[in-house]
């Protein structure tokens, strides 16, 4: 069997994160709910940064996690789990109402589809390598 030992780290590092974002997600929910809003900017915010979270980050970890079940290098897998971290917690951080927040957020976000393309990428250099290999 294949080991998936380094994705581990990430997957649950991201699962705390994740965490993170739904209790803030349901504490905007009590207080929009306590001032009887129907529609909570706050509470807009957090929704779509758990609905993004959840868009990009299972497919990205079970994607390295197949890169890591090939045989790819540690450090290669060390950087795609440790900037797919990064870049969520700058999407994170970026939502906020502060001062260029919005370049942090939109930077995160790039650097996600970043890290979903590498991976996917590697998955089909794994899938591609024994055929062209065999040809000659």
């Amino acid at each position: 069997m294949a080991s998936v030992h380094i994705v581990l780290l990430y997957a649950g590092l991201l699962g705390l994160l994740l965490v993170v974002l739904s209790f803030n997600m349901m504490k905007s929910w009590v207080h929009a709910a306590g001032q009887g809003k129907q529609s909570d900017p706050d509470l807009r915010r957090a929704e779509a940064l758990v609905s993004s979270f959840t868009d990009y980050v299972p497919l990205t970890l079970f994607l390295i996690g197949l890169v890591e079940a090939s045989g790819a290098p540690t450090f290669a897998l060390h950087a795609l789990g440790s900037l797919l971290v990064t870049a969520r917690l700058m999407h994170a951080f970026g939502s906020n109402h502060t001062r260029n927040s919005d370049a942090l957020r939109f930077l995160g976000a790039q650097l996600t589809y970043l890290v979903l393309t590498i991976a996917s990428f590697s998955c089909l250099y794994v899938f591609a390598m024994p055929m062209l290999v065999g040809v000659k």
